[in-house]
């Protein structure tokens, strides 16, 4: 295997492309005619974003959560985990372009570095590197 590339469904692909390329530094590789379909990158990372003909079928990972009541505050249920070279630097570079800050950059027992966002679909993501 070489890559992957999350598939995330949006209420509005021109806004969602808005957002990552203007606030978290992602560049434009397809955007449709429509658009009603996108791809994003930054680095070795892809996105694609999708807009359904039908408004409110966004559904972030958190939402099944907390109707399971699995960690009330939404908390770890990120919708991508993102591995970058240097997470304290990328969570200075998010906080400088005000971004949702979900979770402060810390330490986890799982041996990363790492914090969360909230894009303007209310999806998590995570950015983290692995601790040496």
């Amino acid at each position: 295997m070489k890559k992957i590339a999350p598939y995330f469904i949006v209420e509005n692909v021109p806004e969602t492309v808005d957002f990552y390329v203007q606030k978290l530094g992602f560049s434009i590789d397809f955007l449709g005619d429509a658009p009603m379909f996108s791809i994003v990158s930054r680095g070795e990372v892809s996105l694609m974003f999708r807009q359904l003909k039908k408004a409110g079928m966004t559904r972030p990972n958190r939402i099944p959560h907390l109707e399971a009541g699995w960690h009330t505050d939404g908390a770890e249920a990120w919708d991508a985990y993102i591995w970058v070279e240097n997470a304290d630097a990328l969570y200075k570079e998010f906080i400088s372009k005000g971004i949702s800050i979900i979770k402060t950059i810390g330490d986890t027992e799982y041996g990363n570095r790492d914090f969360e966002i909230e894009d303007n679909n209310g999806y998590i993501l995570c950015f983290g590197h692995t601790i040496s």
